[in-house]
């Protein structure tokens, strides 16, 4: 008698729903996303971190992974023009599109000195090859590197909870108290990039293409220009002679290359100017994916554009 009422009050208990299935696009936003469901579920990253955001092939296995999401959130078809129609080819997960939101402050592309006569939404990283680059997707004028913004990453933590909390109330509360502490360790991410660059405030650097605009607006560095203005065309013999000429008249300590890609164009520039090279990662791409990743990469940066100019 006492096991059959055992069972039945077992029974009888409420049956807690399953936390959504998410997957984030890229792993700085991945990194946000795992930040607000700790404790409650892990999302899935959608992108390897040596993947080309702008034209992936996505193995089986990561097809599935957007087959089976409830929800996927990604920066958008400015950063991977592919992914929007998968989305809607498979059409079982909704789609939470991070440049679409009212949470996300955008920028527009610069155009870069020499070349204006270029297709500047064309700024992205750039890790596919110029001819599919420049077949496969338009940009627009809008630039799609939102996560190197610490003020969207701010506000999507809140657009997160909010999502998450809507989808599965029984974690409400710990989404929203996740999110809080996460936008505090923001802050706190904020000020210390800000400490690590004030020795050089108003430091001028170049960069391997124009990725780090958002970064630019909010810390004290200044981008004065970029090898590359987009991932579909190669820089000009004019152009390159052009940033050769910016970089002395500025008098430019350092210009940046990132991980994925040859050097060479920055040495280009450097010639015998003196002119130091370091490596800047907007992705993070050499960062351990995780709720840890994102603050990882941005203080890599501020701590990479340090580097370069104290170095002897």
């Amino acid at each position: 008698m006492f096991r059959t009422a055992s069972l039945l009050s077992l029974l009888a208990l409420p049956a807690f729903a399953e936390p959504p299935k998410v997957v984030a696009d890229i792993a700085p936003v991945h990194a946000l996303v795992a930040q607000v469901m700790e404790g409650v579920g892990e999302p899935d990253l959608l992108l390897d971190q040596d993947a080309n955001p702008h034209a992936a092939q996505l193995r089986p296995s990561q097809a599935r992974m957007l087959a089976e999401a409830d929800l996927v959130i990604w920066v958008g078809p400015e950063l991977s023009p592919w992914l929007e129609h998968t989305i809607d080819g498979l059409g079982t997960a909704d789609s939470l599109v991070l440049m679409e939101s009212p949470a996300t402050t955008l920028r527009d592309f610069a155009a870069p000195a020499e070349e204006d006569d270029h297709d500047h939404g064309e700024d992205h990283d750039d890790h596919a090859d110029d001819d599919h680059a420049e077949d496969d997707h338009d940009h627009g004028d809008k630039d799609p590197h939102l996560w190197l913004s610490v003020d969207n990453a701010r506000a999507w933590l809140g657009l997160f909870a909010d999502e998450l909390a809507t989808r599965d109330p029984d974690n409400a509360d710990t989404y929203r108290a996740n999110a809080l502490k996460a936008q505090a360790g923001i802050d706190g991410l904020a000020a210390g990039i800000e400490a690590t660059l004030a020795p050089h405030a108003g430091a001028e650097i170049v960069t391997f293409h124009a990725a780090f605009g958002y970064f630019a607006d909010r810390f004290p560095v200044t981008v004065v220009g970029s090898v590359r203005p987009g991932d579909a065309a190669s820089p000009s013999a004019a152009a390159l002679a052009a940033l050769r000429d910016l970089v002395a008249e500025h008098d430019i300590a350092c210009a940046f290359a990132e991980p994925a890609f040859d050097p060479g164009l920055i040495d280009a520039i450097a010639g015998d100017t003196g002119l130091r090279i370091g490596v800047l990662d907007p992705t993070g791409a050499l960062q351990e994916p995780g709720p840890g990743h994102y603050a990882a990469t941005l203080q890599t940066i501020a701590d990479g554009i340090v580097e370069c100019i104290e170095r002897e």
